[in-house]
């Protein structure tokens, strides 16, 4: 059996020379990378940070050299007794509209005013804390006065106002067949007790209606008058 014919190949193919293929075309192309995508959110979140923090320093830079001059205390001042110079100094503070001491221009005018509170040194001077006469004055006697909201009026007391103090009855007693007596005083301040719910009342009044008064404050029958206002009082 004779064997299959082989392919020889033709005298061209012999004689054709080697072709040289270049290196740099048989390196595997590498694919470029992909393109970043910008993410609007986080680009708004830094513009803010940098807005809020101009602003923040903006502030700082503010209220550090927004101060106003204020009037300290530089000894401790006992309630009553007169101010003098020396027991005054000015402070440089922050301007804050919680608080209101009073300015360092003023401080002639607080000199020889008297101390309605005990004033300790390095606090800062309100207009509170001082009074042109001390209260009560010479002749005269505070008296607090308790009292519910059913023995007062309605209208809120204000310091100033002219009061008089009146008895009243017991509660299943017959109303006065006469004027029921009263004692005449002047509101200092009024504030209300936290354990009692009761309104204190402080009143002024001449050293020889305090005694009396006091006494009716205890037993709980009075009510509290307030007088005209016209004319300032």
């Amino acid at each position: 059996m004779s064997s299959p014919p082989t392919h020889q190949p033709t005298q061209d193919q012999q004689d054709a020379p080697d072709v040289d293929i270049p290196e740099s075309t048989l390196t595997p192309a590498v694919a470029a990378p992909p393109k970043q995508r910008r993410r609007p959110a986080v680009i708004g979140l830094g513009v803010a940070l940098v807005a809020i923090g101009g602003l923040g320093a903006a502030w700082l830079a503010t209220s550090v050299s927004d101060t106003v001059s204020v009037i300290a205390v530089n000894a401790d001042v006992a309630r009553g007794e007169v101010i003098e110079s020396s027991d005054l100094t000015t402070a440089d503070i922050n301007a804050d509209p919680s608080l209101r001491p009073i300015r360092a221009s003023r401080m002639d005018e607080i000199v020889g005013q008297h101390a309605r509170n005990d004033l300790s040194k390095g606090t800062l001077l309100t207009s509170d804390a001082v009074a042109d006469v001390i209260v009560p004055g010479e002749g005269e006697a505070m008296v607090g006065v308790a009292v519910t909201a059913a023995q007062l009026p309605a209208r809120p007391l204000r310091p100033g106002d002219t009061v008089h103090i009146v008895d009243t009855p017991n509660a299943q007693d017959d109303p006065p067949r006469s004027t029921p007596e009263s004692i005449e005083g002047v509101v200092v301040d009024s504030t209300v007790d936290e354990e009692s719910g009761q309104r204190v009342v402080d009143v002024v009044v001449p050293d020889s209606d305090a005694n009396a008064l006091a006494a009716r404050v205890a037993t709980g029958r009075i009510a509290i008058v307030l007088m005209s206002r016209e004319g300032g009082g």
